[in-house]
């Protein structure tokens, strides 16, 4: 694997001759030689108002439109693979585990995940359900990755990162697009848009897609039986009712059926387990509106509402979770020296869980309500020079109490082109419902003995305190490069304290009791690097590292001190784009992600390539390999009572219609 890593390395390094070669075609206006760089966007994650992404005080990332085109990814978690920071490993066919900088799993609780400001991760277990997340991605504008905590002002969970998505206006989104896809793993991907106006000052667009992904194969070489099939349809609106008033609605329906192979716990069985073939039904919706008023050159306020509705279901566990959502916030640049933002809003959720055999629900039906407020000022210590920036969030939840989360960032700009910055910042897990509520079988750990997770009513907020600093610069024109340094500090995180034995008909449950009593702490740094070698070629290569050493004086959990392991020390990332003759792309693409001790996965490097054709102006053609190094290899382990599968190698063919 490693000879396959150099020659592949030497492949992309060989490039820049056929790239200086064609350089005066560029020079002439043949191609467009858009750059991979995306320092310098406008984002809106750090501090809920545009800055420039360059200038701004927190480790952020972002993924552009063109960035998302070039990755060949067919799903939203495959496009995240390879950002500075995070750990993203495909489970089996539908499933990922997606964390930042630490505490990888099913469900990663200190990640906070959104799209257009509606938080989409799940209260039960404060996790994503990857799998249901099918967003259209040609409808994105970009997605902000914050690595390190953002809870001062987006509150709970925003604890070691936030991935916001941000789709693109209606106004940006107009004609027809259409694309279709076919390959051996996503056998079959097709989605369409028609975007119009709505009089002079409005827009819309309407959408619809299918997705047909193929099952993995388990570590024993057979059928995972997990494949799936999603169908999604939405719209969007965005309109100015006045010179100082926008207005935005939008809102989306899907449902998903996804096969399942469950191993689940049993008394009986010489294996310890019972195998049976389950399937997902999952069904969904959500509305959304956002009004954003311009009061004056230094007043501007924004209301946004969202309504959101999650059923995914299988034989063991059903759930019905609704939440309405409430958020106001005004902006008020108050003096030369003081660019204040303060806002409140309201959470409303209700959930409902009915288990069976291996899942039991003490209470079926539960209600969680958030309250929230906040207060930022940015100070300018040294107008365009050196600007300090105080904050905090308040929050009221119905589970966990009340949690100050604040922050304080200090960021210099030397000149034009550097930035140097630092944080320290506070910031709080809530407890899923699932947590708090419900007793899971977990695994037979003898002959008639099943470890069972138990539900606690009394968990307190996971707590962390981070301290950051970073530096970004511009040596050339041509060549941009970002780096963030970090340390954790937890408390108060969750561990699973082993109980009585409790002996039921036909054996022994052994209780794991979630508790609060883990603490630790993790450390490392993170690398960015764009270069613009020739008009023809760039090159984008991302570095992290990360340890983590946690501490069990006060805890008896057996999977506590494991998870140090749970994730790579190492990963690094580099992409080469080159434009050929003949509006002919070539993307390749190289990762490599470090061992996985504590689930005996060994390292692996992963070599995608992709060459986009643009044939017409209206028309275009996309043709694609991944994992192409491996006929397959593991990423993680299993999810809850499921099988080991690996990730195969892929191909698909695609094409794309615009006009």
């Amino acid at each position: 694997m490693k000879k396959a890593l150099a020659y592949t390395l030497f492949g992309i390094l060989s490039l820049p001759f056929c790239a200086i070669a064609q350089d005066q075609l560029a020079a002439n206006g043949d191609l467009d030689t858009t750059s991979l760089a995306s320092l310098g966007n406008i984002v809106t994650s750090v501090s809920k108002k545009p800055e420039d992404s360059f200038r701004s005080p927190a480790a952020i990332y972002v993924i552009t439109n063109e960035d998302i085109k070039l990755s060949g990814a067919t799903h939203i978690a495959e496009v995240l693979r390879g950002v500075p920071g995070l750990d993203v490993a495909r489970i089996d066919s539908s499933n990922w585990a997606i964390s930042s900088r630490g505490f990888n799993g099913f469900f990663s609780n200190k990640l906070l995940v959104l799209v257009d400001g509606r938080t989409i991760y799940t209260p039960m277990f404060s996790g994503v359900y990857w799998d249901i997340q099918n967003i259209p991605l040609e409808d994105i504008d970009r997605i902000e990755v914050i690595r390190g905590p953002g809870a001062s002002l987006w509150g709970a969970n925003a604890v070691n990162g936030i991935i916001n998505i941000i789709t693109k206006s209606a106004a940006d989104t107009q004609g027809v697009y259409a694309s279709t896809l076919a390959g051996n793993q996503d056998r079959s991907i097709t989605d369409a848009r028609y975007g119009g106006k709505i009089g002079d000052d409005g827009y819309y667009r309407v959408y619809g897609m299918y997705d047909d992904r193929a099952e993995t194969k388990t570590v024993t070489g057979d059928d995972g039986d997990n494949s799936w099939h999603n169908a999604k349809t939405g719209f969007r609106s965005d309109w100015s009712p006045s010179s100082t008033s926008k207005a935005t609605f939008q809102g989306d329906v899907y449902a998903a059926h996804i096969n399942l192979d469950l191993a689940l716990p049993s008394f009986t069985s010489p294996t310890g387990s019972t195998s049976m073939l389950d399937k997902i039904n999952s069904q969904g919706g959500n509305l959304l509106g956002r009004w954003t008023e311009n009061h004056s050159d230094t007043l501007q306020s924004t209301f946004q509402a969202y309504f959101d509705y999650q059923s995914p279901n299988y034989s063991q566990l059903k759930q019905q979770v609704s939440t309405v959502d409430f958020d106001y916030q005004t902006s008020w640049k108050a003096d030369e020296r003081n660019d204040v933002l303060w806002g409140a809003g309201a959470r409303y959720i209700n959930d409902s869980l009915q288990g069976v055999s291996s899942v039991t629900i003490p209470r079926p039906v539960d209600n969680e309500n958030i309250f929230n407020a906040f207060l930022q000022d940015q100070i300018a210590l040294i107008p365009k020079e050196v600007y300090l920036t105080l904050g905090s969030k308040f929050e009221q939840n119905s589970l966990s109490g009340f949690v100050p989360e604040p922050s304080a960032r200090i960021a210099w700009y030397p000149d034009n082109k550097q930035t140097l910055w630092a944080a320290v910042s506070r910031a709080v897990t809530s407890p899923g419902v699932f947590d708090e509520s419900a007793t899971l079988n977990v695994q037979t750990i003898a002959p008639g003995v099943i470890a069972q997770e138990q539900y606690n009513r009394n968990l307190d907020s996971e707590e962390l305190t981070a301290y950051e600093i970073g530096h970004r610069i511009k040596p050339m024109q041509t060549v941009s490069l970002d780096s963030t340094a970090f340390i954790n500090y937890y408390n108060k995180l969750l561990t699973f304290e082993p109980g009585n034995p409790i002996a039921v008909a036909g054996g022994t449950y052994i209780p794991f009791v979630v508790s609060n009593l883990g603490r630790g702490h993790s450390y490392g740094f993170e690398e960015s690097a764009n270069w613009d070698v020739t008009s023809r070629w760039s090159l984008l290569a991302n570095y992290s590292y990360i340890n983590m050493i946690l501490d069990q004086s006060s805890s008896q959990d057996p999977t506590f001190l494991p998870q140090e392991h749970e994730i790579p020390h190492h990963q690094f990332t580099v992409r080469s784009r080159l434009f050929l003759p003949y509006d002919v792309q070539m993307v390749n693409q190289v990762y490599y992600v470090d061992k996985l001790p504590a689930y005996s996965i060994d390292e692996y490097v992963r070599f995608d390539t992709q060459f986009i054709w643009k044939a017409e102006n209206w028309l275009e053609f996309s043709f694609v390999g991944q994992n192409l190094l491996d006929n397959k290899h593991n990423e993680f382990t299993a999810p809850p009572n499921g099988i080991q599968d690996e990730i195969p190698r892929a191909y698909y063919a695609k094409v794309t219609v615009r006009y």
